[in-house]
This record gives C-alpha cells, structure tokens and sequence, in this order.
C-alpha cells in the first residue's frame, strides 16, 4: 500500500472531520465551578523566580495556569442556552480580553526593555508576562462573558 492511498484512507476515516458543525451545540457544557480552583497551579510560577531551584525560567509559564480560573465563570454559565446574543456577548467578551493582554504584553514590554539592564533578566520576565497575559486573556474571556449576559 502506498503512501498515496493511506492517506486517502485516513482521510476518509473522518478522523479530521469535525463533526460538531454539523449538530451545532444548543447549550453550553456543563461544568463544575470548583474546577476553578485548578487555578490556583499558577501560583507554581513563582518558582521561576527562586535561583537556588533552577537557572531556566521555564517554570514562568506555569503563570498561565491561572486562567483556569475561568473555569468558576464557565461553570456557572453551565447548560445555558447558545443563541445569538450568546454568540455576539462571546465574541464582544474574547475581543476586549484580547485587547486587554496584548496591550499589558506591549506597555510592560516596552517598560521591561528600558528599565532591565540585564538580558537574563529580561528574558525572564517576558516569559513570565506573556504566561500572565494568556492566564488573563483566558480568564476574562469567560468573565466577562459572563458579566454580558447577567447585565442585560
């Protein structure tokens, strides 16, 4: 068999096929809002921080885990009708937060460049910004969908 028709059979497979665009979901999932304690593993981040634990600053990323707290809003907006103000509250809510995090990512990059003389230094810290970032843009997203839909 060559390559040609394994291809052509796994791709027949719907292996990549996405079928949830053909029964669009009508609610949302249903999760628990404790889940959102998964967010305190951002506080691991910190440990990129101590020099004594390791010269690498990858344990910065672990910052992005406290977007798991979007988890709490998530949960409480469980089996909620998805229909158009939905959509349009969840597109409105994932533009702000977006915009949100890349301007802290831009201002404190700028201000980090400026200020830090040293590269390691640097390094480190905008590894540990745009771990943030993504927690942030994570968290509000779900927030303030939230917010939009309980306003109005």
């Amino acid at each position: 068999m060559n390559i040609k028709s394994r291809f052509k059979r796994f791709w027949s497979s719907n292996l990549l096929y996405d079928s949830t665009t053909d029964t669009e979901r009508t609610y949302t999932r249903k999760i628990n809002p404790k889940l959102g304690l998964l967010g305190f593993c951002g506080l691991l981040g910190f440990l990129g921080f101590l020099p004594d634990l390791t010269d690498i600053p990858f344990p910065l990323f672990f910052f992005a885990f406290f977007g798991l707290f979007s988890f709490y809003y998530e949960g409480k907006m469980s089996n909620t009708l998805i229909d158009e103000r939905f959509k349009v509250n969840a597109y409105r809510a994932e533009a702000l937060a977006n915009k949100i995090s890349m301007m802290m990512i831009i201002f404190l990059t700028l201000v980090f460049v400026l200020k830090l003389e040293k590269t390691e230094l640097v390094i480190s810290f905008l590894i540990a910004l745009i771990g943030l970032a993504f927690g942030l843009s994570v968290f509000l997203q779900q927030y303030l969908l939230y917010r939009f839909e309980h306003e109005e």
